[in-house]
């Protein structure tokens, strides 16, 4: 007999009633009831997971009956109550095309779940075993994918020889259940589509094929998101990968309407599958757009574009009829007929595409209601207002062709250009570098539109804006497109190189926000009335335009080229703001080819002309520059200081400018680090990223750069587990932008290997060197300085032995480049001195400390920091040598740079230094018995400077500093 089930809410199920539903004894409404009670009760769902694991699990017994008292396709009884993996199933949620799916419990993490079975049957009867394999590896790859409007795949696994899928549970039904359930309006199903396909997209840009887009394979929740899911057909897109029975080519299908097909491995839904599917070709992201388009046409016109008739002549539909009903207005009409396209060439190039131009005539519909309710005045007020209604509405048609504008700087014509150029070069990661490319450059595109759009309306339709100040913006924008049009010129012709620059090129085009800023625009110096000057002026902003472009694209030399062209020619015309951007151009240039004293004088040129004009967005970009060259690249950090805090009051002035903020803050938090104040520098560098998320997303390449110097800096004051976290973000965000074999990711990889080092876990650290060291080989070859840095970074998560070994390979570089005096070589021999007194070879320490010291003269001065630990290595080694005399200068000099300045985290001003050149001085003395008695004293002040330190390492130190004063008395 059936156990009952109380109906009361609150009354947890009993036993017996549990046992009964694994038992499928439990009537339809009871079994109802008990379902919605373990929905909401954690504690039943608990003990029936309990009772599952006391049962035998799904599939084992004979005697264990299924819910519905039928089983599984596959033969394997599912009931509640039993077990798959490591979920309890609880109910049965329905069935589909591509198998069952059960609410089930997860008790690891105590949520509930989607469980779902593909259809054993539909799998290749003689080959089902690997092809459940080759479903597996889909599915994971799905589990791989995170994204708002994609379901989320938790877990997958094998059951019984099926493949089994745990995903979220969505409380709410199917987009196509969401269209019946209310009469929708064109611009709400519009935007539920959008936020479909770009879960669609997403899948795409993972390397995934869907394969069966439709209404019934979106989830709607009661939150209103929707979410892309029965990927059961997807495979991943991987060229010249076939799936296990497709040897032979797929037969073309008749059709009928709604049904569900397969092709050898193809499955689908007639209605929905683009042609060449039906012809047998493989399924790729061009079938996905036009089952798309299908779903949206059908959607707003409540039928499909094609009949069943054309359905059931096979591959060769139909024309296309054309929409009936007043829902799809002609410009939407000819975006989904492109997308409906019987030719994939013709189609758009991509997701992103489609859902671009989906997104910009969006506007539209807005404008034509506008015109609506202008008219209804018209007839209310016509004799007061017909003029004023009339000069509207033709202000609105003024206003509403802002995508017409970006013509040839970036439309479909252009963008197959850039496409073309960048895979053409044959890079391995071109294909990222194309998607990264095209999102960045869409996205910039889409705002300037929309920019260009409010600007014109400011003026035309709300009167709330002067023409005197839309004819600024509007310059302003011009420029932007110049720009715009000059980077896709650049990337339409590219080579290799310039493919490794083209995603960062994008997200480096001028910020629009500052065309919005009335302060910014203003401020500056009108051009000279006379038409020649004024043309002579263009033609050089043109210059510095390309010039700009040319740097982005890591085309140095030649945009340094241009940039002198442009300071001469604006030199002549003696127009200050011309001026002061040339020289800001010039000076970016010299800061991109690393020649610090070169960016030092154009920048300050620069700065001059732009305070002399009032250009208030140069003399704020002029002054961050500025504090990048003189505190990081001359490593003046003093002086760094006052450009920062300069820059800082300048941009009070330049209304709007949350980059040009963010890059000022990025700048004073990595000069900060650099002075070993990274408990001061992490806050600046939150608050830059924080910024840069809010205006460019949280998926762009300065975002990378912030993310990997936070935690660079996190990790110097021991917040190890934040900076792996980060860096394990900025990482993995760097391979999805750019592709993991990509040389710009190799920073972040040096990173991670930092982060993993200073937590003491070089054994993990060395794969991620040893990863970014064979990136920059490959793209550089194994003897180009290029690839030092990362030589050096690999050094230091070996042990010393190795790292002499490596730091030699990386000197020998240099000295074949002729860089005997460069920055980084000075490093290599500091580091090479280090390892070698390691291992007490003082003769080699000493030659290469004396070598590294007149390098850091030359580059730093004679009294920066970094010279304290040269010195002291000079001094010790000549001491070790029976040289101590000859030694003591060198201390002499380390001990007065190093307490020249405060005591800070940095290696050159740290405690640590401190007590190593006062006990090494004190040391030296004593053995040429000159002053035993300063000796102490040094001694003496290194112990008090151990003691106000923490950690370990300042209580051995000091324990030590006290037993030198017991072992050396003072004189008598």
């Amino acid at each position: 007999m059936a156990a009952s089930v109380s109906p009361a809410a609150d009354r947890c199920l009993e036993e017996n009633t549990l046992d009964a539903l694994t038992q499928g004894q439990l009537s339809p409404e009871e079994r109802a009831r008990a379902a919605r009670h373990l929905d909401a009760c954690e504690s039943c769902r608990q003990l029936l997971a309990a009772l599952g694991h006391a049962l035998p699990a799904a599939g084992e017994g004979e005697e264990t009956r299924p819910m519905g008292a039928r089983p599984d396709p596959a033969g394997a009884p599912v009931v509640a109550g039993g077990r798959i993996g490591r979920y309890t199933v609880l109910h049965l949620v329905g069935t589909g095309g591509m198998g069952a799916v059960y609410a089930a419990y997860d008790p690891e993490l105590d949520r509930r779940v989607a469980l779902k079975l593909v259809h054993h049957d539909l799998l290749p009867s003689d080959q089902r075993r690997e092809s459940a394999l080759r479903l597996l590896r889909e599915a994971q790859a799905l589990a791989r994918l995170s994204h708002p409007h994609v379901i989320t795949v938790f877990d997958a696994g094998r059951f019984d020889e099926q493949v089994f899928l745990a995903m979220e549970f969505i409380d709410g039904g199917t987009l196509r259940q969401w269209l019946r359930g209310a009469r929708r309006a064109p611009d709400e199903v519009l935007d539920m589509f959008l936020a479909s396909g770009r879960g669609l997209s997403a899948a795409h840009e993972a390397g995934l094929v869907h394969r069966d887009f439709k209404p019934d394979n979106v989830l709607v929740g009661k939150d209103g998101r929707a979410r892309v899911t029965d990927f059961g057909l997807a495979r991943t897109a991987i060229a010249g990968e076939e799936m296990p029975g497709e040897e032979g080519a797929p037969r073309a299908l008749p059709a009928s309407e709604g049904m569900t097909t397969r092709t050898g491995a193809l499955l689908g839904t007639p209605r929905y599958m683009a042609p060449e599917l039906l012809r047998g070709a493989p399924a790729d992201s061009g079938s996905d757009q036009f089952a798309f388009c299908v779903a949206l046409w059908e959607a707003l016109e409540g039928e499909p574009p094609f009949t069943a008739a054309d359905l059931n002549g096979g591959p060769d539909r139909a024309p296309l009829r054309e929409p009936r009903g007043h829902r799809i207005p002609p410009p939407l009409s000819r975006i989904l007929l492109r997308g409906l396209s019987e030719s994939p060439g013709d189609r758009f190039p991509s997701m992103q595409a489609l859902l671009a131009a989906l997104e910009r005539e969006k506007v539209a519909p807005g404008r034509r209601r506008g015109r609506i309710l202008a008219l209804v005045g018209v007839v209310a007020l016509m004799a007061v207002t017909f003029g004023v209604v009339r000069w509207r509405g033709g202000a609105e048609g003024v206003c509403g062709h802002a995508g017409e504008r970006l013509g040839g700087a970036w439309d479909e014509a252009r963008r197959s250009q850039v496409r073309a150029a960048l895979l053409a070069t044959g890079v391995p990661y071109a294909n990222t570098a194309w998607s990264g490319t095209e999102r960045l450059l869409d996205h910039y595109a889409n705002g300037w539109m929309a920019m260009h759009t409010e600007a014109c309306e400011a003026t035309h339709v709300r009167g709330e804006q002067s023409g005197e100040l839309l004819d600024l913006r509007m310059a302003c924008l011009a420029q932007r497109r110049a720009a715009l049009r000059a980077l896709t010129s650049l990337l339409a012709t590219a080579d290799a190189g310039v493919v490794e620059s083209a995603v960062q090129a994008a997200g480096q085009l001028p910020p629009l926000e500052e065309c919005a800023s009335r302060e910014a625009l203003t401020s500056t110096v009108p051009p000279p009335q006379n038409p020649e000057a004024g043309a002579k002026i263009e033609a050089t902003r043109a210059k510095l335009t390309d010039a700009e472009a040319l740097l982005a694209a890591g085309r140095y030399e030649a945009s340094r080229a241009l940039a002198q062209e442009a300071v001469e020619a604006a030199s002549a015309l003696s127009y200050r703001p011309l001026q002061a951007e040339a020289f800001l151009a010039l000076g970016r240039a010299h800061m991109r080819s690393e020649d610090g004293a070169g960016a030092r004088q154009a920048l300050s040129r620069a700065l001059g002309a732009a305070i002399a004009s009032e250009h208030v967005v140069i003399t704020a970009r002029a002054t961050v520059s500025l504090a990048f060259v003189e505190g990081l690249m001359l490593r003046r950090h003093e002086q760094g200081h006052v450009w920062a805090d300069l820059a800082e009051a300048t941009l009070e002035r330049a209304g709007e400018a949350p980059l040009l903020t963010a890059e000022r803050l990025y700048v004073l938090g990595r000069l900060l680090q650099d002075e070993g104040r990274a408990g001061e520098a992490a806050p600046h560098l939150e608050k830059a990223l924080a910024l840069q998320e809010r205006v460019l997303g949280p998926e762009h390449p300065e975002v990378v750069k912030t993310l990997e110097r936070l935690a660079w800096t996190l990790a110097t004051f021991e917040r190890t587990a934040d900076a792996e976290k980060i860096a394990t973000r900025a990482l993995a965000l760097c391979d999805k932008l750019l592709g993991p074999d990509h040389p710009q990711c190799v920073r972040p990889l040096h990173t991670m290997g930092f982060v993993l080092s200073l937590s003491g876990r070089n054994p993990e650290a060395i794969p991620y060197m040893e990863r970014a060291l064979a990136i920059e080989e490959r793209a550089f070859g194994p003897s180009h300085p290029a690839i030092v840095k990362s030589i050096i970074n690999l050094s230091n998560c070996h042990n010393e032995r190795e790292a002499v070994v490596l730091l030699a390979r990386a000197l020998e570089i240099q000295e074949r480049a002729g860089r005997v005096e460069h920055p980084d070589t000075a490093f290599i021999l500091k580091n090479l001195a280090i390892s070698e007194g390691l291992l007490r070879r003082d003769r080699e320490q000493l030659a290469h400390a004396l070598r590294a010291l007149p390098i850091e003269e030359k580059l730093l001065g004679q009294n920066h920091p970094d010279l304290a630990m040269s010195l002291l290595m000079i001094g010790t080694a000549h001491h070790r040598l029976g040289h101590a005399a000859e030694g003591v200068p060198f201390l002499e000099r380390a001990l007065v740079i190093a307490e020249s300045r405060p005591i800070t985290d940095s290696y050159a001003t740290g405690r640590d230094t401190r007590i190593q050149i006062r006990k090494a001085l004190a040391d030296a003395l004593w053995e040429l018995g000159r002053d035993h008695g300063r000796a102490r004293d040094l001694v003496a002040g290194a112990l008090e400077v151990a003691r106000g330190g923490e950690g370990a390492e300042m209580v051995k130190g000091a324990t030590e500093l006290e037993a030198w004063m017991t072992e050396h008395p003072p004189p008598r």
